[in-house]
């Protein structure tokens, strides 16, 4: 007697339905399924159906199922993905090296290895016979309309699959998809194993493979299969029917019975705000019976932020990715470290990225955490290039020299016993060699994936021991994938293969670039988050699904980099043409069995609006019989507020006011006072800005430090107008920025580093062009350093500095200049605003009269200590390649010299620095807001 199929309409609870049919059973049921988590809530309403002790039906995924039999009926041991494509490698390098270019490393093949893997393992959960592969290849011998290469592959992949099955064979391994094959030669009898009955709960897309090995179950009237939807509505549904040797039934679904709400927020953030309004108001009966669906990661973050200040009581069931985790970040800036280093040599901003990690930089030696803060603090600080240190603006540096710094080690011993306790420099040096050993040397030695086990296992190790890794749940689960994978490093042919150190690194990246973590929460209680595919076969009376863009649901692949889609469906791989109909059936099946549906997609020019939401809003209009049917809220963040008079003032204590008496004041300084007081106070009193941007990702600074480091190098001293003329002088300046590009460090290592090259020689050039139509005899100076004094109109005296990045000589006296790479203003004096400061030097009228005061500061300082004449003096604009100069009016720069003497005056009086409310228009982007509120 056959098994049976039972349909079961979509608005029904399936997981109501197995539990009633299961309780009425009295036979050893095994339940398979497509997800772990209805497995869960099954058991749970057993649990109170019993209202007693009892044994659960044993559950199993598809995949375990088919992994218990194997693992019941043979000695086959799985082989990992990693080693799988080592062996593919091989084949291929054999069968035909054309494909590898003879002499090309597993290094280079290795994304190509998997792809061929992933395409094995689709023809054999899909049986593909050799016969559909020849017919593919004498296709490719005509030629596909793909690349020579993709051809030359189809034409043996027959030959690829085999040998690689044989190879599986001689070592007693296999994989997901040679399992399902091998499952196919066993017995009828032996894959029921001890179980009555086994139930195939709400199956829809199942490969070939499964058809078959299912079908050998119903044939012997073992199998149940639950069928959810009608097979009407569904071709794979009804395909279903047809393999089983059942009729097809004429069933209507029911109409779903949801209350329809569509809302649109701008971002990721938004749309976690507008969740936690929606369910602000929801008591703890009705977050019971809610889920909030995230069909994208990425957005997990937000939503959980924002649903954890309305309760607490939440579970997360979904894919994290595990990049985002902290003990992530720190193996990738220890690769990133490794491949920028030469010989013992590492470049200073990736050893500041390993030493600033949050992990390591608190690790606890000798049980106490200060001592590694104090550490990376103490040689970020000694590397910046404004240190006396021997280290100071060092790009490249050994470890070796940090440890030889004397004063360094002093430093570091003296602030560790003041945070904590006296240790001696032996110790302070101990404790580098242990960092310096752990994280960086070690890594040195590796040249094998075995050594690379073997070191990141050591790791690992140290760093579960010193920090505070284990406290955080989503790094403990991030060291378990790091740990597993250091284990499966270490066996098969490839971890005994020796490569080169950078390869082993580039591999490895792109090993755990695409890790996730599986967060699987088991309690039932309150609200649930799910990822897309872990909803599946679940029923809530209240369903959210955010991230709705077209890119998240449905996740379907446009493209398939190794074999064409057309070459798929003559195989007879067809998961691939049903992938938006399996995608489509879970998104109905979810929405169904609701009560209150709400749908929430990103509403902005980057994110296209998910089709399945176009799908359910027609279905409404139709069913109405009104194109207004559906009614879409956009949810808008309330508006950025300030209020001012929570700004506070910050006395001028009697050393501060010695301070500022004695500080030489530059244009920068003055420029920020007029800007905002309170900016001044925290960036030049506290020195809040003092910091190091050692270990920082390339910013502006980085792109205008290079151009000025180049302009200065190749536009120099004594250089004549007549030589930049020459094609001479040309050539040796393009040469120049080549190699200065090539070499820096900061660009070098970057995968947009040719943008930026492109960039840079499109404004380098327009600057040589530039300078050849500007009239002058020769460059006087470049980066020249002067000091001065300025008295007020009070008799008080200051010291000014400056640093002039260029000085030409022309006939009429001396031109000065500042290069800017950044955004400039056309005009530095404001003509129309000038008059204001004729009856007022109010700071307001000030900042209308004059954009910036650093030329006028300049032509003052340099013609007080040179008493050479200043003609021109302005801002080069490096972007336009053109100069925008300060007046030729005498009583302009003589007004301007009288607000610098005039804003000197006022920084050094006064009781207190306050806060002007007519500053206000840039406290949003000041990055002291929060500060000073």
């Amino acid at each position: 007697m056959p098994g049976k199929i039972v349909n079961i309409d979509a608005v029904e609870n399936i997981i109501n339905f197995t539990a009633d049919y299961i309780f009425k059973s009295n036979k050893k049921i095994a339940l398979v399924g497509g997800s772990k988590r209805p497995f869960l809530f099954l058991k749970k309403k057993l649990s109170k159906k019993h209202s007693m002790a009892f044994s659960p039906p044993e559950c199993f995924t598809n995949d375990e199922f088919i992994e218990k039999i194997i693992f019941d009926n043979t000695k086959l041991i799985k082989i990992s993905d990693f080693e799988a494509a080592f062996v593919i490698f091989k084949i291929v390098k054999e069968e035909m090296p054309q494909l590898v270019n003879g002499n090309l490393s597993f290094a280079s093949f290795m994304e190509w290895s998997f792809e061929i893997a992933s395409f094995i393992e689709q023809l054999d959960l899909e049986n593909v016979s050799e016969e559909k592969l020849k017919a593919v290849k004498a296709n490719a011998e005509i030629g596909y309309d793909v690349p020579e290469n993709i051809n030359s592959l189809l034409k043996n992949i027959f030959k690829i699959r085999k040998r690689f099955h044989d190879s599986l064979e001689k070592s007693s391994q296999t994989t997901k998809g040679y399992s399902f094959l091998k499952v196919l030669s066993i017995e009828s009898g032996v894959l029921a194993g001890h179980f009555d009955e086994i139930i195939l709960m709400a199956p829809f897309y199942l490969h070939k493979t499964e058809i078959e090995i299912f079908k050998k179950l119903y044939d012997i009237g073992k199998l149940t299969v639950f069928i959810c939807g009608s097979p009407k509505e569904y071709e794979v549904l009804e395909r279903l029917y047809l393999e089983f040797g059942e009729p097809v039934p004429s069933i209507k679904s029911k109409n779903n019975r949801y209350k329809l709400n569509v809302y649109s927020a701008f971002d990721d953030q938004s749309q976690g705000s507008l969740l936690k309004n929606l369910i602000s108001s929801y008591s703890k009966e009705d977050l019971d019976k809610t889920v909030i669906i995230v069909p994208d990661s990425s957005m997990l973050q937000s939503v959980i932020s924002e649903v954890s200040i309305v309760t607490e009581k939440y579970n997360i069931s979904a894919g994290y990715p595990a990049a985002k985790t902290t003990i992530f970040s720190l193996i990738q800036v220890i690769i990133e470290a490794q491949l920028s280093r030469k010989e013992q040599l590492y470049y200073s901003k990736d050893v500041m990225k390993v030493l600033t990690n949050p992990l390591l930089k608190n690790m606890r030696f000798f049980g106490e955490d200060s001592i590694s803060r104090i550490v990376a603090h103490k040689i970020e600080k000694a590397l910046d290039q404004n240190s006396k240190s021997c280290l100071s603006g060092k790009m490249f540096i050994s470890f070796e020299e940090i440890i030889s710094q004397k004063q360094l080690i002093d430093e570091i011993s003296l602030a560790v016993t003041q945070a904590w306790k006296y240790l001696p420099s032996e110790k302070i040096i101990k404790i580098l060699n242990e960092i310096f050993e752990s994280s960086f040397v070690s890594w040195e030695k590796v040249e094998s994936f075995y050594g690379l086990s073997s070191v990141l296992f050591v790791f690992l190790e140290k760093i579960y021991s010193l920090s505070s890794v284990g406290s955080y749940p989503l790094n403990v689960e991030a060291m378990e994938i790091l740990l597993s994978l250091s284990k499966e490093l270490k066996f098969g042919k490839v971890s005994q293969v020796k490569f080169q150190n950078d390869e082993i690194f580039n591999m490895f990246k792109k090993l755990i670039k695409n890790k996730r973590i599986a967060l699987t929460d088991s309690s039932l209680e309150g609200l649930q988050i799910l990822g897309f595919l872990e909803s599946r076969n679940l029923s809530f009376d209240n369903v959210f699904i955010v991230g709705m863009k077209d890119s998240a649901i449905p996740p379907i692949k446009k493209d398939y980099p190794l074999v064409p889609k057309d070459v798929m469906y003559a195989l007879g791989v067809e998961m691939v043409k049903k992938e938006y109909e399996i995608q489509w059936y879970h998104f109905n099946r979810i929405i169904a069995g609701a009560k209150n549906l709400n749908l929430i997609y990103p509403d902005n020019d980057k994110d296209e609006r998910s089709r399945f939401i176009e799908s359910v809003i027609w279905n409404k209009q139709l069913e109405n019989k009104d194109i207004n049917a559906v009614k879409i809220s956009k949810f808008v963040l309330s508006k950025f507020s300030i209020k001012y008079f929570a700004k506070r003032k910050y006395a001028k204590t009697s050393e501060i006011k010695e301070y500022l008496k004695n500080i030489s004041y530059t244009y920068s300084k003055i420029d920020t006072y007029l800007d905002c007081r309170l900016k001044f106070y925290f960036r030049y009193v506290l020195l809040f800005d003092d910091g190091i941007d050692v270990g920082h990702e390339l910013s502006k600074s980085d792109i205008g430090n290079f151009i000025h480091s180049f302009l200065k190098d190749a536009l120099y001293e004594n250089l004549s107008n007549k030589e930049l003329q020459s094609l001479k002088f040309e050539k040796e300046y393009f040469k120049k920025l080549e190699n200065s590009f090539d070499n820096s460090v900061s660009f070098r290592f970057r995968e947009d580093s040719f943008m930026i090259k492109e960039v840079l020689m499109h404004r380098m050039k327009n600057i040589l062009y530039y300078e050849r139509e500007r009239q002058y005899r020769n460059i006087y100076a470049c980066e020249k350093k002067y000091v001065s004094k300025i008295t007020t109109n009070a008799g008080k005296t200051y010291t000014l500095s400056c640093t002039i990045d260029r000085i030409d000589v022309e006939d009429n006296g001396y031109m000065i200049f500042d290069y800017k790479t950044g955004v400039t203003d056309e005009k530095i004096i404001q003509k129309k605003h000038f008059d204001l400061l004729s009856d007022n030097f109010g700071r307001q009228n000030i900042k209308k009269a004059i954009r910036s005061l650093q030329p006028q500061l300049y032509k003052y300082i340099f013609e007080k200590e040179t008493k050479f004449v200043v003609s021109k003096c302005g801002i080069y604009d490096v972007k336009k390649a053109k100069i925008n100069e300060f007046p030729q009016e005498r009583e302009i720069y003589e007004k301007c010299i009288d607000v610098v003497k005039e804003l000197l005056a006022e920084i050094n009086s006064g009781e207190n620095f306050e806060f002007d409310t007519e500053d206000a228009v840039n406290c949003k982007t000041c990055k002291y807001f929060y500060v000073c509120r």
